[in-house]
């Protein structure tokens, strides 16, 4: 070694231990507090853990369509779609029918009734003017509405096809609206499956 080196070592040494000395110590403590943190981490994250049982992550799975149809928060009804929702349900009490029952509306306003006993959904759209008479005291037109509800629901989940109400097209029913000189026939079915809505003649 040469001799200007090992005057500097000689003089520096020490210091240079000193230092080492303390960088391993700074290391070591803040390892420890670290440590320290974490642990509280943990006790921290176990206090704010949820007491009951965990979230379903997937609570759909192994259901099909029909079964997922249920009142959700945004589906509470107004009056109307309550009226609606009221007759539906007292039809499938009288047939003795464990289903959902949902009530929305279609893009014209007409109450749109999606029944489901979690193996099959239909879907039954009942004119909303119809709806308008019997909220207004239209005891018949309530009436019309409830049997032709139950007609449906038979056919569709009972199996009972001879009651189904006669099938009519959108141009059907305009054309019965329409007065003519001739007598007027008779008034066409205003419950219908949605999937009759747009039915071409």
């Amino acid at each position: 070694m040469p001799p200007e080196l090992k005057r500097f070592f000689t003089y520096w040494s020490l210091t240079f231990a000193v230092l080492i000395f303390y960088t391993l110590a700074a290391l070591v403590a803040g390892l420890d507090i670290w440590e320290k943190i974490m642990d509280n981490v943990r006790k921290r994250r176990a206090q704010l853990k949820p007491k009951g049982p965990l979230l379903d992550p997937n609570p759909l799975k192994g259901m099909n369509i029909a079964a997922t149809i249920g009142m959700g928060p945004g589906q509470q009804p107004n009056e109307k779609r309550q009226w609606v929702l009221d007759r539906a349900t007292e039809v499938a009490k009288r047939l003795k029918l464990n289903v959902g029952i949902l009530v929305l509306e279609d893009n014209k306003e007409h109450p749109l009734v999606q029944i489901t006993d979690a193996k099959s959904l239909k879907a039954y759209r009942v004119d909303k003017t119809w709806v308008a008479e019997a909220r207004a005291g239209n005891v018949e037109r309530e009436g019309q509405i409830k049997d032709l509800l139950e007609r449906y629901l038979a056919s569709d989940f009972l199996g009972i096809e001879d009651v189904r109400p006669k099938r009519t097209t959108e141009l059907a029913r305009e054309a019965a609206a329409k007065p003519s000189p001739a007598a007027r026939p008779a008034e066409p079915a205003q419950v219908r499956p949605a999937t009759e809505a747009q039915d071409p003649e």
